[in-house]
């Protein structure tokens, strides 16, 4: 403990009540029972002065005279349950004028309590009618949350706190951030200088960054806020920018990608570079590549690649050996990049600091937006009770007028999970309790009794604002510091282990959080008695390879071991008392959902249930993806992609195979279009649940879900989204903006606390697999944490904004966004971040009560990947070598035996408490069911099993260091995923629009979907606008705000944005590309083809009974083919596997042209921002690279095949086939003949042969 306070031990039934008390709980000390104690004492009216009686019913307080406060709404519920039951116990204690008892014992605080009222022979009577009245008036208790308890006084004093009381409450801002934002996103950049908002583009900032960003920027306060340096003159940002604007410019000039290259190719032949600089020929062209793009920007880009100095005229002479320093390769452009990089160099601190003040505005603008909406509305949020309250209390009148308010109403208060509050709520607490107060008419003072309960070891929610150094700050203040000493959870040896592993002074990190010695109250023989003879404490220390290999390798070890000890269980060889021990008794603690969700399939297999506890958004499920794909395919029955999604996802559960066989038979998918078709009229008839309630039955959910592994889980997620849907259909009936709504929801999950996380599925007899976050206040008979050794690679997510406390100013919160102190400041809070994760390893070792499994991997090399996860790891603070050092501190020769003596040392005193063993070997367990039966594994005849026929796609077959088991979802293949790093800018040329568009998956859906519906014919940009708009919305890239508002005189008129983009894609379908068909060579657009000349969205599924990739990279090699060698090189670094499969995927689009047919895929990868990155020759380096070439022979060999099975002998390859178009839409342009597209008709020959290689035509 912190050596300036003293703790006095807390005796519950002896503390005096008054004043402002701080009670510091270590886990498992019966914080609750203290809190009930202290509450029942002011109930019965406990003396204060020494030598009075003990009890006065006439003193005693009723339940809404006693505020109790604490942090979530089922921490409230369950305080008031325990204080109901506290009071029920006494009451019963008092009418059987004997204490009540628990398992044929007397319940300790009755025992006392009424052994007090027997030795001070006190009239019972009085105190009996004042516990009955208590329990009576219980419903009025003050026991709140403190938001809760914040809107109730601002409601009660609305005038004197300055508060509108009619405001009704907003549960989400995430809307109306997402509308502010669009805001000043329209008006303080649509006028801005090109090169301001290509840097902001650069910085990661568009629509959804900015969105981010004032989720960040919201909450903050501002005189936490440490000032910037000014910024320059306007006029010498000017001079600065148009010096660069003229070197850009200049080294635009001398660009000649081909010349250069040669240039640098020669010299590196040449071998005149040193040693040092020896660089390979794909880096070279890498970073020519990435010169390429920049100078395709006429706007002088503010953020040079990494690189940029390699490209320089000095750096190119430093490269080459002194005996070729005549040679050395010169050109204007290394003058030129020279020059911009040194004035790049010069400005990029100004820019960086521009772009700071720029955050400081932006944030100031949001919060005021933030005010002024809300208050425009109607409407606050559960924060800004907070801050209103708090900003009433600066007012030294409101502040004195509240105080009085709040001491007449509350005559005593209690404060739970102190360590949880954040500095504005310490404000508000700080100054309505724990003052003197006088009596107006004796002159008399006393303090009110103030009790503050908590414990800084537990303090881990810094993620939501909660403050530690709050907490250490009230500490200081209290009039009195308690502690409580003895554990009453956990065994005696856990006691002792926590107690070593803790033992050091700076354990913690933070020098004022100290681990005092606690005594542990059951100090017998433990509960739980197995027959594996591990102790009390088991460590699992091996030597773990990789990161990604121990991490694997625990999670199976924790499978088997948890399906060993039920087993043992099964055998009544794992008793705890005289039950068995189950499988709720036992807890895994993961730091992640990901990790729980690897744990519970790891037991599923070892026929092992699990539950999942965490606080993970239930936005961020497959069932809240699965639902909104069936809501987008209700609300549009006549999109065949989107009905086909729904299909396939999780809810609804249908295989690809079967999904294929019901797209053959017309009458049962006319079935399926009918049914949504109703289902959206029952919507827009009734609203969502009656639709919900519906689709369940019809569509029989509930069964296809509980049918899977983990059902209970899947079908409490849907059903907990639909709540959460239903909810937001009350502001937002119409199905389009409801469906917007979900996007977003999905899209950025986790934003609206406690009501979007994810509830337990089943309370079912089953193993808890639990954040660690979520399992503070639980406890666990047997608790493993398997990853402690593991730490954060990143402890500070977010570098830009950094929050630290500053120990010069009384360890304040501090906000830096960008100052000259700031690298420091980082190093600050991660400091701070890494104190939080050796406090959640506190909170997972002490859920414990009778075993706890740990865990800790020595590597052999030490790569970045292990070195950041052990030297940010827990285990590595606590754990000491032999001079007493943490061993993060010397990671070197982390042998197993060091880590095992590092163990060793913590249980000197009781070695047979800990056991310490390698990794287990695998054993394949299945855990023994005790309620049925056991059955007979059934006798197979053969000695071999047929090997499974698979499933595969395009996707799966090319995903890097990925397998062919993986089945890619089934519709058009995506595009190249590349980071959004570009938004759309409404006011963009179609040129411009091209490049600026938004990049990604998503963009790339939906350009997909608008080709798809758009009709091509039509030259119509109001007609294409419309689609442009729904499209986007639907995919989640508009919000309904970013709908700019039609035309007051023209409602049918679109809104500005999706115009843009139309006129971009009717660019599009005007660009000429020629086509060579059977008899001539002609120019082709999109344009030219009516409907019936389309066929949209084409699937396949093709049997391959012998797929073979070796065999096909073989016969892409013969020379009669005449192949691209890229594309053969290509291939060979596709995984070389044979199996059994079934290949399906999905054509953007078949079309007929002059009698042919021919096979054309979309494509939005961004390439550049100039249409000659574009260009047929640019286009085969990509078509290589991310192996479109094998995606379109795939595709030529179904279409092959299904045209023989079709038409017979009457089809003619040659005669009837016209070749494949891979169009890449960014740069297709009316202006340029055949830009933007790859065009190839594979011989015939190369596509039998493949036919062959790969078996195909098996499962027609």
């Amino acid at each position: 403990m912190n050596s300036a306070l003293k703790f006095s031990p807390l005796k519950v039934h002896e503390v005096p009540l008054a004043g402002r008390n701080l009670i510091e709980a270590s886990a498992g000390t019966g914080k609750t029972f203290n809190i009930t104690g202290l509450y029942a004492r002011l109930i019965l009216g406990a003396s204060i002065v020494p030598g009075a009686p003990s009890y006065d019913a006439q003193r005693g307080l009723l339940p809404e005279s006693i505020l109790v406060v604490t942090f979530t709404k089922a921490a409230t519920a369950e305080l008031k349950d325990r204080i109901r039951l506290r009071l029920a116990q006494l009451t019963q204690t008092f009418i059987d004028q004997s204490p009540v008892l628990i398992n044929g014992e007397a319940e300790p605080f009755c025992a006392e309590v009424w052994g007090r009222v027997v030795a001070e022979n006190l009239d019972p009577a009085p105190l009996l009618a004042q516990l009955r009245l208590a329990l009576a008036t219980l419903d009025q208790a003050a026991i709140s949350t403190i938001h809760s308890f914040c809107q109730r006084l601002l409601s009660e004093q609305a005038f004197e706190a300055g508060y509108d009381f009619d405001r009704t409450l907003l549960e989400d801002e995430t809307d109306l951030l997402a509308e502010i934002s669009n805001d000043f996103w329209r008006s303080e950049l649509y006028g801005a200088a090109p090169e301001w908002v290509l840097f902001l583009q650069q910085q990661g900032i568009n629509n959804a960054g900015l969105r981010e960003l004032a989720r960040r920027l919201k909450s903050l306060n501002p005189d936490d806020i440490l000032p910037l340096a000014p910024l320059p003159s306007e006029q010498y940002q000017q001079e600065q920018l148009t010096r660069y604007s003229t070197l850009w410019a200049e080294c635009r000039q001398c660009w000649n990608q081909k010349e250069i290259r040669a240039l640098l190719l020669n010299a590196q032949a040449g071998e005149i570079f040193s040693g040092t600089y020896k660089l390979s020929v794909e880096k070279w062209q890498n970073w020519l590549t990435q010169v390429n793009r920049l100078m395709q920007l006429d706007t002088p880009s503010m953020r040079l690649f990494k690189d940029w100095e390699k490209v320089t005229q000095s750096h190119i002479v430093k490269m080459v050996k002194k005996a070729f320093q005549e040679v050395v390769p010169k050109h204007d452009f290394f003058v030129a990049a020279e020059q911009v990089f040194l004035n790049e160099q010069s400005i990029a601190a100004d820019w960086e600091l521009r772009l700071n003040h720029w955050k400081l505005s932006f944030g100031e603008y949001v919060r005021r937006e933030l005010h002024r909406r809300k208050a425009a509305s109607g409407q606050m949020s559960f924060d800004d009770s907070l801050t209103t309250l708090a900003a009433a209390l600066q007012n030294p009148t409101r502040a004195q007028h509240l105080a009085d308010k709040v001491s007449q109403r509350y005559k005593a208060a209690l404060v739970d999970e102190f360590q949880d509050t954040d500095p504005t709520q310490f404000t508000i607490i700080n100054q309505l309790f724990g003052q003197t107060l006088t009596d107006a008419e004796t002159g008399s003072s006393h303090k009110p009794p103030f009790f503050m309960v908590g414990d800084p070891k537990q303090a881990i929610y810094a993620f939501r604002g909660a403050d530690v150094y709050a907490y250490l700050n009230a500490r200081e203040q209290a009039d009195e510091q308690y502690s409580i000493d003895t554990n009453f959870r956990s065994d005696a040896a856990i006691v002792a282990f926590v107690n070593a592993l803790f033992r050091e002074q700076d354990a913690f990190v933070e020098d004022k959080i100290r681990h005092p010695e606690i005594l542990a109250k059951h100090s017998g023989a433990s509960k739980l008695q197995c027959s594996d003879g591990k102790g009390a404490i088991h460590a699992w220390v091996f030597d773990g390879g990789t990161s990604e290999a121990a991490e694997k390798a625990l999670i199976n070890a924790v499978g088997d071991e948890i399906a060993s000890l039920l087993n043992a269980a099964s055998r009544e060889e794992a008793l705890i008392g005289e039950r068995a021990l189950s499988p709720k008794d036992i807890a895994v603690l993961v730091p992640s959902h990901r990790q729980a969700e690897q744990v519970r399939k790891a037991l599923a297999r070892r026929g092992v249930a699990a539950v999942m506890q965490t606080r993970e958004s239930v936005f961020a499920s497959d069932e809240a993806a699965g639902l909104y794909a069936m809501l987008a395919a209700i609300e549009e029955p006549a999109h065949s992609g989107l009905l086909r999604k729904a299909l396939v996802s999780r809810v609804m559960g249908m295989s690809v195979a079967d999904l294929m066989v019901l797209q053959q038979d017309d009458e049962a998918w006319q079935q399926q279009i009918e049914h949504l078709q109703s289902w959206r009229d029952e919507w827009r008839k009734n609203g969502f649940m009656p639709l919900f309630r519906r689709w369940l039955v019809e569509a029989n959910v509930t069964q296809n879900l509980l049918n899977q592994g983990d059902g209970e889980r899947r079908l409490t997620n849907l059903l907990h989204v639909a709540e959460l849907i239903q909810q937001e259909s009350r502001s937002r009936p119409s199905p389009a903006v409801l469906l917007a709504w979900l996007a977003r929801q999905i899209s950025e999950p986790g934003q609206s606390g406690e009501q979007q996380q994810m509830r337990l599925e089943s309370d079912a007899d089953r193993v808890r697999l639990v954040t660690i976050h979520a399992s503070k206040g639980l406890e666990y008979p047997v608790v493993f944490c398997p990853f402690s050794w593991k730490g954060k690679k990143d402890l500070v997510r977010d570098s830009d904004i950094v929050h630290f406390h500053d120990a010069s100013d009384g360890e304040q919160l501090k906000i830096d966004i960008g100052t000259s102190e700031q690298k420091s400041h980082l190093e600050r809070a991660q400091f701070e971040a890494y104190a939080e994760q050796v406090r959640l390893l506190y909170v997972a070792v002490t859920r414990a009560k009778h075993r706890l499994y740990l865990a800790y991997p020595a590597f052999e090399s030490l790569h970045s990947s292990s070195v950041s996860g052990l030297k940010n790891a827990p285990l590595s603070q606590v754990l000491r070598d032999e001079s007493g050092q943490p061993l993060r501190k010397n990671l070197k020769d982390l042998s197993p035996t060091r880590i095992t003596a590092a163990f060793e040392r913590l249980m000197t005193a009781d070695p047979g408490a800990l056991t310490i063993s390698d990794l287990p070997e695998r054993q394949r367990l299945q855990a023994a069911s005790i309620a049925t039966p056991s059955l007979s594994v059934a006798t197979l005849n053969r000695k071999y099993l047929a090997a499974p026929w698979r499933l595969v796609s395009f996707t799966s077959l090319t995903r890097a260091h990925g397998s062919a088991d993986t089945l890619a979802e089934v519709g058009a293949d995506h595009d190249l995923a590349s980071p959004v790093v570009a938004s759309v800018n409404a006011e963009a040329a179609p040129d411009e629009m091209r490049f600026a568009f938004t990049r990604g998956s998503k963009a790339g859906t939906a350009l997909h979907a608008i080709l798809e519906h758009a009709d091509f014919a039509r030259d119509d940009v109001a007609s294409l606008g419309s689609l442009v708009e729904s499209q986007l919305l639907r995919a989640g890239l508009l919000t309904e705000t970013d709908q700019i508002s039609p035309d007051q005189s023209n409602p049918e008129r679109p809104s500005e944005l999706p115009i843009q983009v139309a006129q971009w894609l009717l660019d599009v379908l005007a660009a000429p590309i020629e086509l060579q068909t059977d008899s001539s060579r002609g120019t082709f657009s999109l344009k030219q083809l009516s409907k019936m000349q389309r066929l949209n969205e084409w699937p396949f599924l093709l049997g391959c009974q012998s797929f073979d990739l070796p065999a096909f990279c073989r016969v892409l090699a013969q020379p009669e083919f005449n192949v691209d060698p890229r594309f053969i090189a290509a291939a060979q670094r596709l995984k070389p596997e044979k199996m059994a499969a079934y290949l399906n995927g999905v054509v953007d689009l078949v079309f007929e042209w002059q009698g042919q047919y021919f096979i054309a895929d979309y494509k939005s990868n961004h390439l550049g921002d100039a249409l000659a990155d574009y260009m047929p020759e640019a286009l085969v380096e990509v078509m290589a690279d991310a192996h479109y070439y094998f995606q379109y022979l795939l595709y030529t060999c179904a279409w092959h095949r299904f045209m023989q099975l079709r038409k017979g002998e009457q089809y003619d390859y040659e005669r009837d086939f016209g070749g494949v178009v891979y169009l890449f839409i960014r740069g297709m342009s009316s202006q340029a003949m055949n830009n933007g597209a790859y065009i190839d008709k594979p011989p015939v020959g190369l596509i039998e042969a493949l036919n062959k290689a790969l078996g195909l035509g098996a499962g027609q």
